[in-house]
């Protein structure tokens, strides 16, 4: 299959999150749209790794799905602690700036 075909579906995935990150104002979405960003760039790194480092890219991969996991993780606590303490996840409202 063609390596163009990936790199075009990553920058399609990345430009998706890239506007889900900034018209969201759920902080909820905004992450899922950074988890969506993240995965169009690992796409790409690991087309691209195809054709510089193949057991490179294998680590990378591994290591990319390690820190997604131990992210998630991460943020299902700060969005508890959001939650309790500000009773909402508008971003607006976490930062002070609505209404």
């Amino acid at each position: 299959m063609n390596d163009l075909i990936f790199l075009v579906v990553s920058s399609m995935l990345f430009s998706i999150g890239l506007v889900g990150a900034v018209i969201h104002r759920s902080a909820v979405r905004v992450m899922i749209s950074l988890e969506i960003m993240f995965n169009g760039v690992l796409l790409a790194l690991l087309t691209l790794s195809k054709y510089f480092n193949p057991l490179g890219g294998s680590i990378l991969a591994l290591y990319a799905i390690a820190l997604s996991s131990v992210e998630v993780g991460l943020l299902i606590s700060v969005f508890i602690l959001l939650y309790r303490r500000s009773k909402s996840l508008d971003v607006y409202e976490i930062v002070g700036l609505g209404e």
